[in-house]
């Protein structure tokens, strides 16, 4: 179904019916989480995206401060690795899944930076369309590309690529939804195309859980069949030759960024976290040497 069309025909709905319906309401949680005191970010154009579905869509799940928090952080640590790979001379990204992410306006990226982001048309008609008249703060394009077509997904790395010395791939809360047969596709491709960093979000079934509570069943409903769990999909990137060069797990920067939140939302829920000590998902940063 359209972006469009989940936008209007469900409005009146309060559940995930489309893959896009997960963009509104991080988005919403995006902007909750930008309105606390004590938030992890500041974004100053999540409110608008979300809209008023958004804001349904996290209104009705029964975990929205974890959702919130999760979000806040998983944002936050992401932000802190891009600028590690924008230290290291990064100058093209390609944002596949781009959704209602809103780096290009909301950070202080470098104006010469070429920045492509990758989505539905009718996602990315809608974004534009609510920030038409803020100024990108680098050098933006907007590609509408089915990543399950290898041919379609092939063109746009390469274009992405072409005449970057240091190009970066990106592709937050994208992964899941994918069959496992294209994230491979994906690692070949960025490594082959000379992509040198890719920065991803991985989740294992327990975070995702604990963070999504009872939408955990409307998300996975929206995946794609044949997809990866987190250490899966990690898994899959490592195959075919990309190394781990930073990582930000959740279980240790979430209680040193926000140990009073989340020791306050455990104790109005009555019951200990689920998610073990030991748990991998996080921000990951992958580099690869071809």
């Amino acid at each position: 179904m359209a972006f469009g069309k989940v936008a209007d025909q469900f409005m009146t709905e309060q559940r995930i019916e489309h893959v896009s319906d997960t963009a509104l309401l991080v988005a919403a949680s995006r902007a909750r989480e930008s309105e606390r005191t004590d938030g992890l970010i500041r974004d100053p154009f999540a409110a608008r995206l979300a809209g008023e579905r958004g804001v349904a869509l996290l209104n009705n799940a029964r975990t929205p401060a974890w959702i919130e928090l999760g979000m806040g952080l998983r944002t936050h640590l992401l932000d802190g690795l891009l600028a590690t790979a924008l230290a290291d001379g990064v100058d093209s990204v390609l944002c596949l899944g781009a959704g209602l992410d809103a780096r290009p306006w909301r950070l202080n990226l470098p104006a010469e930076l070429r920045w492509m982001e990758v989505d539905f048309e009718a996602m990315l008609g809608y974004k534009y369309g609510i920030l038409a008249d803020v100024t990108p703060r680098c050098k933006l394009e907007r590609r509408s590309v089915d990543l399950n077509q290898a041919d379609d997904r092939r063109s746009v790395i390469a274009e992405a690529a072409a005449g970057a010395s240091k190009p970066l791939l990106i592709t937050e809360g994208l992964l899941m939804y994918l069959p496992g047969e294209t994230v491979h596709g994906l690692a070949a491709d960025a490594r082959d195309a000379g992509f040198r960093y890719w920065l991803l979000d991985s989740e294992s079934p327990a975070m995702r859980s604990r963070a999504h509570g009872d939408a955990v069943d409307q998300i996975n409903s929206v995946r794609q069949e044949g997809h990866l769990e987190g250490p899966k999909v990690r898994e899959a990137i490592e195959e075919h030759g990309w190394k781990v060069k930073e990582r930000r797990l959740y279980v240790e920067h979430g209680p040193r960024l926000a140990m009073a939140r989340i020791m306050k939302i455990i104790m109005g829920e009555g019951k200990p976290i689920e998610a073990p000590k030991d748990d991998s998902s996080g921000v990951w940063l992958f580099q690869s040497e071809k």
